[in-house]
């Protein structure tokens, strides 16, 4: 594979994951249960890698744990991201709704 091929393939493989944060910022906007769609499809994706590799792993080994232990942490990078956006987002609606009831209970 030539270099002009990986630095393409890294730069789609940007674009993506930058449009998908986007996405998650348009969908906590829009509503909060919407913005938990991303980070819960990628936590059960995550969940799925991790559950294939422990059925294919043989024995219980110290290392075999070790190992999806790892795979499960890589593979939930993006639920982490996904997930502290939506913290942001959720964190930002409390504090206008607490904003909204100290106005109203001022007027009273």
């Amino acid at each position: 594979m030539s270099y002009f091929r990986v630095i393409l393939v890294l730069l789609l493989f940007l674009v993506l994951m930058a449009l998908l944060v986007v996405l998650q910022v348009w969908m906590c906007k829009k509503s909060l249960k919407l913005g938990l769609l991303l980070p819960g499809s990628f936590l059960a994706l995550g969940l799925m890698l991790t559950a294939v590799f422990a059925i294919n792993a043989v024995g219980a080994m110290l290392g075999n744990l070790v190992v999806l232990v790892g795979i499960f942490l890589l593979a939930n990078i993006p639920t982490f991201i996904f997930g502290g956006i939506w913290l942001y987002f959720k964190r930002r609606h409390d504090g206008l709704d607490a904003l909204q009831r100290m106005q109203i209970e001022d007027l009273e």
